[in-house]
Order: C-alpha cells, then structure tokens, then sequence
C-alpha cells in the first residue's frame, strides 16, 4: 500500500486528539475515515465530503444547512439563525457525533449531552466538511457512536497570496460579509478569515409574532512552517462571539409563545502541532484547548455556563511494507464545567486512550482496515472499541464496502451532577455508559455515463440507553404540572436495545453536457428499546437538485427537499410531511468575480423541522463574491 503523503491542510482537519451536490466519486480522498489520507474507494465505511466549490451560490447562511443533502444525515432547528439545531446521522442524535473544526473537538462540556449546537455556526469560511457515518469510537475515541463531522477552513494550496471577499443580502434584514486570506511563501503558509452575519430574523415560536434577531462574529487564523524536509510546526485558532434570541413554553409548558429571551455565546479554540518524518513513520504531536461561555437571559432571569477541553496526542503512521500500513496513536482529553447548576459549582472528567490500526491491501483489489482501542475514563473505567472494514473493487468503476464496528458513550458532566431546582430536575450520578454497535453494506458505481450510484444498508444498535425520567405530574386534571411531592425528574439507564436501521441512496446523473442532477435518499426506522420509535427521525428524507449551464457564465440550480413519517420531539404525535423548493442563479462576471441570487421555501410553505418551531418563509439573497 503506497503511502498518501498527507498535507498539512489534511492533517489540520484530521488531527484532533481524542451547489452543494454531493460528491461521491470513486476516487476522492478522505482523511477523517482511516486518520490519514485514503482514496475513497479503498475504506469500507461511508463518507461523504462537501467542499467549498462544491457550495456555491447555493451556500446557506448557517453550516447546518449545509447537511441537507447529504443521505443518512437530517437536521431540525428550533426556528432562524442562532437558535438550536440539531443534526442526526443515521437516526442518532448529536450526543452521539464527535465534532471538530480546524483539529479542534467542539463538542460542550457544559451541555446536557456534550453535544454540538449548529445553529450558531456561519457557513462562510468553511473550506471542507467530511461527514463518516457509523459508530467510529475506535478511532475517534467516546461519542462517536453515529459517526464523524470535521470541518477544516480555509488553507493555501498554491505559492502566492489569494483573497477573497463576499457580501451578502437577503430576506429579514439578513447581512453576510467575508474576508479571506490565503499566502504560502516557501516554507510558510498561513490564512486569515473574518465573518460577520447578523439577521433580524423571524418568531422561532410559530405561533409567535416577535422576531427573534442572530448574530455571529468569527474569527480563524492559521500557520504552518517548514524547518527542514523531516520537520514542521504550526497553529490554528478560531473565536465566535454570537447573540440570539428565543422564544419559549407558557407556564403551562403546553405552547411555545413569544419570549423576551436571549443566550451570548463566547467560543475560543487553538491547536499547537508539530509534524516529523522519521524513517518510514509520520508523526503528528499536538495540543488543542477548547472554552465555550454561555449566557442566558430569561425574560431576566440570568444564568451562565463555562467549559472547557484541553487534549494532548500522539499520531503515528507507518509504512510497514508496500501492501501494510500501520496507523497508532496516545490520547488525553480533560473536560471541566463550571455553573451553578453543579452541586460544588465545578466538575471535570478525564479520559485517556490509545489505538492501532492496520490497513491491508490484501490484493490489489481488496483492502482491510482493522482497529482496536483502549480508553479509560475517570469515572467508569475502562472501554475497549473495535472496527473492522473491507472494500472490494471487482472492477474499477465499482467498490463493495463492509464494516462491523463498536462505540460506547459516557454520561456527561450534567446528566451526572446537574441539578436545576427550578425545574425540579436531577441528575444521576448512578448512570452507565451506553454501549453501541454498527453494521452497514454497501456498493458504489460508477457508469460510462458519467453517471454514479451509492447504496447503503446500516444498522446502530445502542445499550443502556439514556432516557428522561419525568416525574409523576401533582394535578395534570387542573392544569398543575409540577412534579408530585417527593418525586424529582431525572434520568435513567433502559435496558434493553435501541434500534437504528435503513437504506442511504445516492446518485448523480449527467442528463446533458449542460445538465446534472443529483439525489440522496434515507429510509430510517429507529426505536427505542421499548419498540417505541423515536422522534424527529423521519422514515423518509429525499434531496433532489438539478443544475444547469444555462449559458457558459450562468449556471442555475434547483433543489426539492422532501421529509416524510416523522413523530416530533416528544414522539407523541405525528408531524406533518412537508416539501420545500430552493432555487439558484449564478453569475460569472470574470476576474474572478461573480454575483448570485439564492431563494429559500420558493413556494412559501408552512412547515416545521420541529415541532411548534417556524421555518423560514420565502426569502431572497443577492450576494457578490470576488477572489483576486
């Protein structure tokens, strides 16, 4: 196996311790599935790259957005930019997918389930998303349990300097502005980018009136120098600050209505690494530091919460021989909390890990990754995960994948220790970690065409689910919703298997030298150990695009997203099935410049993604975009 001599831009992106038509050809590289570059078509499981060409005047404002059209992920969010989003894969929610950007795990240590919220996070600047389906504990250590999402920014490619700068304007007094720096000069490379969005917004309750405004500052920097053939060290840093307002229950806790209430939002990350070549082994060393601040205004209730990550690794790969390579590592993460919501106002936990893994080119055609991890949590003990993957290429057009894989998710600081009178909630410091295991199967092809078709079964399976105890209601006849005396709301280990099983379906067809179209489509059914199925995950969930080359400097796209056999978020009752039709105009200008026209909901559709949360309405964008 002839080793990919990975890039600094690949490993900032790959490296942690601890338009949009997808594009799946054969060939492209993945960084995220193996921990170190690999053409696509030789790793068994499912990933799925957006880059920033790929988005063009299609672009959405927040990154979540940007999962849209990507099979076997969904997204709801809790009204406009700024407030929650959540993203799923495969049916399993955010507590189970470990997040990174520029190398950085995001993921918040003071959120109920250590989970990422999307909602908050600009688009623009984002050079590349890998998304890895599948639980991938084995190499990305706890919460992996769904998969994978690493977003890189931009990085210099190329000797010289590049800038870039786009302005945007649209529906709800939205403004979007960028500016980008690229240079690599010899032995240095470094990029800049800096973006503000800010929107007026619309009511996040849908029976509401009162917009609910957003605003997002961002800020990511990166360098990296070449001591000598063998050596090379750099950083990366990013820092957000973000408003927004939200809407809530009434007292009754029955309907979402208007609220004066409002979260800032202060997140800072870093990463110090150095990369040496010794012999035939890569080694990558780093260390990467995480704060997020969150501070609430309910209607003038404050409160506040702070977290923070601080990982140290060791990455090795080694070129055994030219069919085997070698790929190992050492890890530690410390997470802390710091809220009143915690009984000393403070905790922390630590977890520390190690891996290897083989990748085998057994036969020219067939190539097997076999991983085996030991983490140690300082809480629980001991965990040992494992993934096993083969891809098969009968032919050069075809690839068969196959993968077997195991994960485990530990409680987190506030399903533990959280303790919030107010709402007569308490955590258990009695829980277990859930435990998981991942199937999927799989085939691509590519035709003489042109033309590219993926096809995936999967199946999650998750143990000792962790589920919401509510307590038994004082006089639910009267309206009295309060918890009986002497009980408290909690959480709870269910014993039992939690389901998660369907079909993920990609294509993309060149219909004419000026015409593309391009599907995804997942068929999910997941349950909770009861047989019970669970909520937002619809049974149905299809993208489908067309884009045109209306002449040689236009190019016009069209996308319907269609989302079907959902219960919403308390799986109570069904949601409505809804279908919304996005639209596209882009204008070369030349010189590196162009102007666009996006239209969100072209029909205007009333919908939800969650229930008793508006959708945005028909909106118009006109942006510029110009590199030089």
């Amino acid at each position: 196996m002839k080793r990919l001599k990975i890039s600094a831009i690949a490993m900032l992106a790959a490296m942690p311790s601890g338009s949009m038509a997808q594009d799946f050809a054969l060939d492209e590289i993945t960084v995220t599935a193996n921990r170190t570059a690999t053409a696509r078509n030789r790793t068994g499981v499912s990933a799925s790259v957006i880059s920033r060409v790929d988005q063009a005047a299609g672009q959405p404002v927040g990154i979540a957005d940007a999962f849209a059209r990507i099979a076997g992920v969904s997204v709801s969010q809790q009204g406009a930019f700024g407030s929650p989003a959540s993203v799923r894969i495969r049916g399993a929610d955010q507590r189970y997918i470990a997040v990174f950007i520029d190398g950085v795990r995001v993921t918040d240590p003071t959120s109920t389930e250590t989970k990422f919220d999307f909602g908050m996070l600009p688009a623009a600047g984002a050079d590349r998303i890998e998304v890895l389906r599948g639980s991938q504990s084995a190499l990305w250590g706890g919460s992996a349990v769904a998969g994978v999402i690493n977003i890189t920014s931009s990085r210099p490619t190329v000797e010289g300097t590049q800038q870039d700068i786009q302005a945007e304007v649209g529906t709800y007094g939205t403004v979007n502005l960028r500016y980008g720096l690229v240079q690599k000069s010899g032995d240095w490379e470094t990029a800049l980018s800096l973006s503000h969005l800010q929107t007026d917004g619309f009511s996040a309750a849908a029976a509401g009136t009162e917009a609910d405004a957003g605003e997002a500052t961002r800020l990511t920097a990166s360098l990296r120098y070449r001591i000598s053939d063998t050596l090379s060290v750099g950083a990366s840093a990013f820092g957000q600050k973000s408003y927004s307002e939200y809407d809530g229950y009434n007292d009754f806790f029955t309907a979402l209505i208007d609220k004066d209430n409002s979260q800032t939002r202060d997140e800072t990350g870093a990463r110090l690494f150095a990369e040496l070549t010794t012999g035939n082994t890569d080694h990558v060393f780093d260390v990467t530091h995480f704060r997020v601040g969150r501070d609430y205004d309910q209607e003038g209730d404050l409160s506040g919460f702070d977290g923070s990550r601080l990982t140290f690794g060791w990455q090795a790969t080694t070129e055994v021989s030219a069919d085997l390579q070698l790929v190992y590592g050492l890890d530690t993460m410390t997470e802390k909390a710091r809220y009143t919501n915690l009984p000393a106002g403070v905790a922390d936990t630590t977890i520390s890990g190690g891996f290897v893994q083989a990748l085998w080119a057994a036969t020219p055609d067939v190539d097997i990754a076999a991983t085996l991890r030991r983490d140690d949590h300082s809480s629980f003990g001991g965990f040992t995960t494992g993934r096993l993957a083969l891809a098969w290429r009968p032919s050069a057009d075809t690839t068969l994948r196959l993968a077997a894989a195991t994960g485990f998710r530990a409680p987190s600081i506030d399903e533990l220790f959280g303790d919030y009178p107010g709402s007569e909630f308490v955590g258990n410091p009695d829980l277990t970690p859930e435990e998981s295991d991942s199937f999927e199967i799989g085939i691509e092809q590519a035709f003489a065409s042109g033309a590219t078709l993926s096809v995936t079964a999967f199946r999650l399976n998750i143990d000792n689910l962790i589920t919401y105890d509510g307590c038994p209601a004082t006089d639910p006849a009267n309206w009295d919703y309060s918890c009986a005396p002497g009980t408290i709301s909690t959480l709870q280990n269910v014993a039992g298997q939690s389901v998660r099983q369907g079909i993920e379906l990609e294509a993309e067809v060149p219909v004419s030298d000026r015409l593309r179209f391009a599907l995804a489509y997942t068929y999910t059914d997941a349950r909770r150990p009861s047989g019970t199925r669970i909520g937002l995950v619809p049974y149905h969930d299809l993208s489908a695009s067309l884009t045109a080359d209306v002449t040689p400097d236009l190019v016009a796209g069209v996308t319907v997203k269609h989302v079907a056999g959902r219960l919403n978020d308390f799986a109570s009752a069904r949601m409505d099935d809804y279908m919304v039709v996005n639209a596209t105009l882009e204008q070369d200008l030349g010189k590196g410049k162009s102007a666009y026209l996006r239209l969100e909901n072209l029909f205007d559709d009333d919908y939800q993604t969650s229930e008793g949360y508006a959708a945005s309405g028909r909106a118009v964008y006109v942006g510029l975009r110009a590199s030089f």
